[in-house]
């Protein structure tokens, strides 16, 4: 089959997946009958010469199946918003800052080796200061090396043993600009006077890890950073106005239920 072929074939698949979803049924019914009793390869090239000379078809063709196709991810992450409110926001293993009685609170999904979320906590940091009704809660999640999983286990268990520790120690992990080693970790530790937590990594940690990795999985998160608050999926680094804008819509939304 040539390209011109090929081409002609995906977009009468493409048109005839459209012509499904979108025709009015009594359309439909009336279509379906005059196709059975027309033979295939009639069909076919009527649908050929049709695409040809009126190639605005299948652009909306296209146009209506994205669209489609957009409404069932939103549909799904919507579902899966509702049965995973607990996980997301009120895992009590999960380190968080700002608000103690949050108004909002988002589900940050993070690496200490990531450096776009090295680039987005300032961000956040800003954002629960000027928004003190609102929480962010750290779905630490170790992708990206042996290190991470390292960095992760020992922040977890600080923030199960000593909790008032969690800001600074995260602060410094986070503020090394290439990835974190055992050496940078140690000392690191040192500074913040947690390094009897080092080797000693909480029971919990492997269910909470564990948890954050299922939850990225459930709402198709690909990488770090991600976050996720009222019916909003970020991902990625975006600039502060844009979260601002995005998380100002939340909060008045939640206020005029």
């Amino acid at each position: 089959m040539n390209t011109k072929s090929l081409t002609l074939s995906i977009a009468i698949s493409a048109a005839l997946s459209i012509g499904a979803l979108t025709a009015p049924m009594a359309w439909a019914a009336s279509a379906k009958t005059e196709m059975t009793a027309m033979p295939q390869v009639e069909f076919n090239q009527m649908l050929k010469e049709a695409l040809v000379n009126n190639p605005e078809i299948l652009k909306e063709a296209i146009i209506a199946l994205q669209a489609h196709e957009q409404n069932k991810v939103k549909e799904q992450q919507g579902a899966s918003l509702d049965s995973n409110k607990a996980a997301l926001f009120n895992n009590k293993m999960d380190p968080w800052m700002g608000a103690e009685n949050p108004e909002l609170t988002i589900a940050y999904f993070s690496d200490f080796n990531c450096s776009y979320c090295k680039k987005i906590e300032p961000l956040l940091e800003r954002l629960v200061k000027e928004y003190p009704e609102v929480r962010v809660v750290y779905k630490l999640v170790p992708i990206l090396g042996p290190s991470s999983k390292e960095a992760t286990d020992f922040a977890l268990t600080v923030w199960a043993n000593e909790p008032a520790k969690f800001a600074e120690l995260h602060k410094k992990l986070m503020s090394r600009p290439s990835h974190l080693d055992s050496s940078a970790i140690e000392k690191v530790s040192k500074i913040t006077d947690t390094n009897e937590w080092l080797d000693d990594t909480a029971d919990s940690v492997e269910k909470t890890i564990g948890g954050n990795m299922e939850l990225m999985r459930e709402f198709g998160l690909s990488g770090t950073p991600a976050l996720i608050f009222a019916d909003q999926i970020v991902g990625g680094l975006v600039p502060y106005s844009q979260l601002e804008k995005q998380v100002k819509a939340a909060l008045e939304a939640k206020r005029n239920k």
